[in-house]
């Protein structure tokens, strides 16, 4: 009898785990393909915590974020994201970026300078297949400040109004790829790159390489590292 029970869990157990090694991105679509958002959001009271973002799903259909790690560089921001549609087969959303940071870091002009900027944006994301998905976007780039936004130095992290254009392949249940491109209006420059996106039960990886061509400023060229948590609530 001792013998069986054994078996018995731990046939349990082996099942329990490849279950769990099976969800991977089912039912939990992302919400950001390499470097731009999709039309999805997190779910109520679903969270993620990264090296910097964290997101928070307050609703099935609203979802609040931050990078922390910028606050170190003087770079305060928040983001709020709403869904309209969300389907299997496509889905809608807006959404609001607010940031607050300090331009010693992006430019050599003596002083002090801070702009203020407010980016709503656009998505809407597509399945044009069982495992490819579509992403467009589009954001208009507010910034406030005493100094013109050409006195700033465009850097990888630098973005203005632009519109973009990804894609989402599901090479498996726990496995994709991403590739974004898009152009900044503000920065008269061209960003792309592409990457693997690995998610387990709870873990995701994300690995990859952008170009960046802003006017003025050589190809910036910079690997795409990032690995959260994603937690039911």
């Amino acid at each position: 009898m001792r013998y069986i029970l054994t078996a018995l869990c731990l046939v349990f157990v082996m099942s329990s785990h490849a279950i769990a090694q099976k969800e991977g991105f089912d039912g939990r679509p992302i919400t950001n393909n390499l470097s731009m958002p999709t039309g999805n959001t997190l779910n109520a009271g679903e969270f993620s915590i990264g090296i910097g973002p964290v997101e928070y799903g307050i609703s099935d259909n609203v979802q609040l974020g931050t990078n922390l790690l910028l606050f170190i560089f003087q770079y305060y921001n928040a983001d709020l994201k709403m869904s309209f549609i969300d389907t299997e087969k496509q889905a809608f959303a807006a959404g609001l970026g607010v940031g607050y940071f300090d331009l010693n870091a992006l430019t050599d002009a003596g002083g002090s300078f801070s702009f203020l900027s407010l980016s709503p944006y656009l998505v809407y994301t597509t399945a044009i297949g069982t495992k490819t998905r579509m992403h467009f976007s589009g954001n208009y780039s507010y910034f406030e400040s005493d100094v013109d936004i050409d006195e700033v130095e465009a850097e990888a992290s630098t973005s203005g109004t632009s519109l973009a254009v990804g894609v989402e392949h599901s090479l498996s249940q726990k496995t994709k790829f991403v590739g974004d491109v898009g152009y900044d209006i503000d920065f008269e420059g061209l960003r792309f790159g592409g990457g693997v996106l690995w998610g387990w039960e709870v873990f995701r990886l994300k690995l990859g390489l952008q170009y960046f061509s802003p006017q003025g400023v050589g190809g910036l060229v910079l690997p795409y590292i990032s690995l959260w948590w994603r937690f039911d609530g």
